[in-house]
Parts: C-alpha cells; structure tokens; sequence
C-alpha cells in the first residue's frame, strides 16, 4: 500500500527528471520566473518585468502566466500600450487559457485608464461571456449612467439585484420603487432562499405581498411560507401553505411544530390531495407514533401508506420492520426485512434480519457468497457477526503517469495556486476517466484534499485508492492533539473527513467554520478551556487551533457519554439533544440506537463518521471484529 509521503516522492522524482531541451535546457528560466514573481508581489515593477521577460523567452508553454504578470508590472508602471499588447498576446496564443478571464479583467482596467472608446463594447463581450461576475458587471452598470445610458444601467443594476450578492444591495440603490417589479421581488427573493439567508428573503416577499395586488400572490406564499419555515417558525408557515393549498408542506409544517393533533385530524384531507409526498409525511408521523408507545397506530399507518403510495414501498416496508423489531415482533420483522434484502439487495435489510434471528435465540454464522462492500457500514456489522468473512485490502496504486508541462513547470518553480489550477482545467476538459486518480493524487499532493477526495469518491472503484479516499493528511496536529487527548487519531481524520475533507476554509451553511466544523460559540467556549485565545472567527481556519479546540470538544462528549457512538452524535446534533434521545428510549444495543436516531441527517452522519473511522483503522492502522465490537459494543 503506498504511504501518502510516496506520493510527494512521485511527484518530485517526477519533476527532477530531465526536462527535454525545448523546455527548461537552462535552468536560469526557473530562476528568472521565480524571481519576476517574487518582485511583482513585493511592487519592484521594474525588476519584475526584466526577470519575467527573460523567462519568457524560454518558458513558451507557460507565456499565458508570464505575459499576464508582466502586463500587471506594466500596467502598475502605466506603460499601458505595452500591457495590452501582452495581454492581445494571451488571448491570440492562448486562447484555451484557464487565466484568460483574468487577462480580459486587465484589459478593461486598463481601457479604463485610458478612457478607451473602445471600453464599452469589451465591458458587454466580458459580461456576456462570464455573466457570473458580478463585480465588473455593476461596474458595467456604473459606466453606463456616468455615460447618460441610464436604461441600460438600470437593467444591469436590476440583474444584480434579483441575486443574493453582496453587491446586491449596492444595485439596490441605484434603482428606484417602480423599476423594481414584483417578478423581481419574488427572483431576489427565491435567490436569498437558496443561499440561506431566509430572514432577508421574507423582507422581499413582504415588499412583492403588498405591490403585487393578487398577482402572483400563490406563487410569493409560497416561497414566503418556505422561508418562515426554514426560520423554524412552523406554525406561521403552517397556517400559509393551508391557505395556498399546499398540502405537503403544511402537514410537514404541523409535524415540526410538533402539533400532532392538529396533523391527526387532517390526515384524510392531506391523503385526498394526491400528492405523493404526503407518504413521507405519514412515514414521519408513524415514527412519531412508535416513539411516543403507540407501536399499533405507528403499523396501522405505515400499512396506509403501502397501500397508497406505492413510490415509497420500500422505506414504507423498512419502517414497517422496524416498528416490529422493535415491539418485539421478531417473525414479523424477519419476513419483512427477508423480503426487502431480496428484492432490493441492501445489506442493512439483512443485517437486522440476523440480529431479528438473535432476538429468537438463532445464532447463525453462515458466510454469504457476496463480497464486502467498500464504505457500507453494514458490511462492517456483518463481518463482526461472521457473515462475511474477511475485508479485503485494495490493491490497485496510481499509475506512475507523466506529469503535463504546465502543471510540471508551475509545480517546480512552487506556484501552488496556479498548478492547482491548471489540474482543475485539465479536469475541466478531461474525456478519459482514467486519469481521475492521477489528477487526484497530484491535487493531494499540492495540499488541495477536499476536491481529491470529492473527485476520487465519485470515481469507480475509487475505494482501490485509499490513500486519496482517506487521506492521512494534517497527521502531526493529529496526532499530537489526540495523543495528549488520549484519543484514536483515526477517530479525529474520520471526524474531519466527513465535516470538511479537508478544507481548512470550509464554512457551513449554519456558519460552522474549518476542518472540525466547529460553530464559533462553542469553540469560543472549549478553547477557554484549553489557554486558547481565539482574536476572531477566522482564527478557526488556522488548522492547529481547530484541530486542537475540535479534538478537545470531541473528547469531552466521549468523557461524557462514556460512549463514542453517542459523542459522534452529540457532535453533530447537540448534547442536550441526544440526552434526550438516550432517556426517552430504550434500546439494547448501540446500533439500535443508531438506526433509531431521529435526525436523518445526525443518523446519516453518524453512520459516516463511523465507516470513515473503520476505513482509517484498516488503511493505516488494524481494524479487527474485536476493534469493532469495541467501538459500537454489539
């Protein structure tokens, strides 16, 4: 199995064989390119321009990048002429370029400076072929009404505006009440809805109620009963999607406002609709039944729903099984859990089958004729319980490919940002599936996990490539941390796998920052505890201070639960929560209580966290049926 430092091996054995003597037959090219950088970035313009044109003249496969930093020291010296003709250079020689939007971005800077008459007409070439930049697109819009064009920047003001940009709300202020109609109102506000910001979608709904004069009033309801409910207020949503009609969002608002009576009594009005998703609703309240003591009303209702909404058989018949085991009901429950595992092949059906069979006293340790199944966290309860009989190691390793030109060049002069970027094209405009785990590896080895990793997770059989799969990367916080924590470290990559693959940038929806995810409040509070003085929120990218804050937060719950299968839940939903979860219900193994937890997403997760943590003690540790019992206690 090759360690992850054999891949920074690969990659630099690669980059120290002879490059062909059209390339870099004089190594001064290197010195020359690194130093015109070097210069830019500390603003000696005149040296950065001396040391980046004699590069240029022996590093023609990367004249893109060249020519684009000298045009930037040009055009900081307001040699302006000059810098355009570097920048007409780009996109004549390298029209496929991934840094050609940034040489446009210079060029319009530059006509600017010049008062060009030609500005406008690459100002709308630039907005319609990149329509995602905001920034020059109001821009745009600014020129326009300095320039008496004031129609045309208002269009382009209301463009921005309809998005949840920041520059948004500057584009706001450029327009007047009746240049902003209610179409646009309910665009802005479908735009602040997808990107979370309910709060300030409800404001412009509130605006489209009150200009629309029952135009398109269904359609604003709607979506302001989705923002209500996603601010959690479910009983104002509630009373908005029965008025519209909507009948699956109102009973599932009333299931989260927790007003089973109410959802009770228009259980037939719900069922009339039609809507097929009302199935998902009855599966929900069913639970909410069993969990509640009513196990005969929970089945009564999950037999209603197999009955009626035949594209939710099979999570209808699981639950159906479920709420049988559960009430002890094992015959019942084995028949169905038999039958699921043979029509639909899913490991968790026979899993609970075995353990129906134990409920009744069968012990059998019979080894089925399928194989393991890489990242199923079942297969790893099945091989405690002897039905599988081993966990194979991959095999396969990432081919010894020749790196591309580009990316070798950038690499060896150590442009970090720009190799990445060029695998990214590269990957980009790929046809042949088989260079994913190469690109893959180079991308792990210039530090960028979390695109190898989404990359290599969707590649087949990526679970033959461990080392990007799993990757073991931030080992030495890691492991100090969790050694003077007394913690698994496999534990801790797991956790980080699954909360951010890596990303010390990463950032929650919920506002969760860094690789452990870890909200600002609570790592405010923990790293107290640990002489961790935290300046601001960003201080949570640093990885040591994340890595330390998380791990210390994380074993804490395991010190308080006693357990690491609660701890992992209680890392995601909250302690009071899964106290809750643990007082309320009776369960007499762990991996009952995990397939009962009653967030799907802190269920989901758990389940996760767990096959990431087997997958690390396998790849670069030992993983054993003893290690696993050990961990979820079956």
């Amino acid at each position: 199995m090759l360690k992850n430092k054999r891949f920074f091996l690969l990659i630099a054995l690669t980059l120290f064989l002879i490059y062909p003597s059209s390339t870099l037959s004089n190594l001064s090219a290197i010195d020359y390119l690194v130093n015109g950088k070097k210069e830019l970035d500390s603003c000696n313009f005149v040296s950065a321009e001396k040391n980046l044109s004699k590069a240029l003249l022996e590093m023609k496969e990367i004249g893109d990048y060249i020519l684009l930093w000298r045009a930037k020291a040009l055009l900081e010296m307001e040699r302006y002429e000059e810098a355009l003709k570097d920048l007409s250079e780009i996109k004549r020689n390298y029209p496929s370029s991934p840094i050609l939007k940034n040489a446009k971005i210079y060029e319009i800077n530059i006509l600017k400076k010049l008062d060009s008459p030609h500005i406008e007409s690459v100002y709308k070439s630039y907005t319609d072929e990149y329509p995602e930049d905001l920034e020059i697109k109001f821009n745009y819009a600014q020129y326009l009404k300095q320039t008496g064009q004031i129609q045309k920047a208002k269009r382009i003001f209301k463009e921005i505006f309809i998005t949840a940009s920041p520059l948004a709300d500057k584009a706001e202020l450029e327009l007047s009440e009746e240049d902003i109609s209610v179409d646009d109102l309910i665009r802005k506000a479908k735009a602040l809805n997808s990107s979370f910001l309910y709060k300030k979608a409800e404001k412009y709904l509130n605006l489209a109620l009150a200009k629309s004069k029952n135009k398109l009033q269904e359609i604003i309801l709607w979506n302001l009963g989705y923002s209500i409910f996603m601010q959690k207020r479910y009983t104002e949503s509630a009373s908005i999607f029965k008025k519209i009609g909507d009948f699956y969002w109102y009973g599932r608002s009333l299931l989260r406002a927790k007003e089973f009576n109410s959802f009770e009594r228009e259980i037939q009005n719900l069922i009339k609709s039609g809507d097929q998703k009302i199935g998902e609703l009855l599966i929900n309240y069913a639970n909410i039944k069993r969990r509640n003591g009513d196990f005969y009303k929970a089945i009564e209702i999950l037999k209603e729903t197999l009955n009626k909404y035949p594209s939710y058989r099979e999570e209808a018949l699981w639950y159906l099984g479920w709420n049988n085991y559960l009430a002890n009901y094992y015959t019942e429950a084995k028949s169905i859990f038999k039958d699921l595992f043979q029509k639909y092949g899913n490991l968790k059906y026979l899993y609970w089958f075995q353990r129906a069979q134990e409920k009744e006293g069968i012990i059998e340790t019979k080894h089925y004729s399928f194989t393991f199944r890489p990242s199923d966290f079942y297969s790893y309860l099945l091989y405690v319980k002897g039905n599988i009989s081993t966990i194979p190691k991959p095999e396969k390793v990432v081919e010894n490919k020749t790196i591309p030109t580009r990316v070798k060049i950038l690499m060896q002069a150590n442009f970090i940002e720009e190799a990445l970027r060029e695998i990214k094209h590269l990957l980009k405009n790929n046809k042949d599936m088989a260079n994913i785990p190469f690109y893959c590896m180079l991308l792990n080895g210039l530090g960028d996990y979390a695109t190898s990793v989404r990359l290599i997770s969707k590649f087949p059989y990526g679970f033959n490539y461990q080392e990007l799969l799993y990757p073991k990367v931030y080992y030495e916080q890691i492991n100090k941390f969790a050694k003077k924590l007394k913690l698994d470290p496999a534990l801790v990559f797991a956790i980080i796998r699954e909360e951010s693959r890596f990303d010390r940038f990463a950032v929650s929806p919920a506002g969760a920052l860094g690789l452990m995810q870890l909200m600002p409040n609570t790592a405010k509070r923990e790293a107290k505890k640990i002489s961790i003085n935290l300046i601001n929120d960003r201080d949570l990218f640093e990885a040591e201070k994340n890595i330390y804050i998380g791990s210390f937060y994380l074993s804490k719950l395991i010190t308080e639960f006693d357990n690491i299968v609660f701890a992992i839940a209680a890392y995601n939903a909250g302690e009071a929560v899964v106290n809750s979860w643990i007082k309320e219900n009776r369960y007499e193994g762990i991996d009952e209580f995990i397939e009962d937890i009653p967030y799907g997403e802190t269920r989901a997760y758990v389940k996760r966290v767990l096959t990431s943590y087997f997958e690390y003690l396998r790849t670069y540790y030992t993983l054993t049926p003893d290690r696993i019992r050990e961990i979820i206690k079956i």
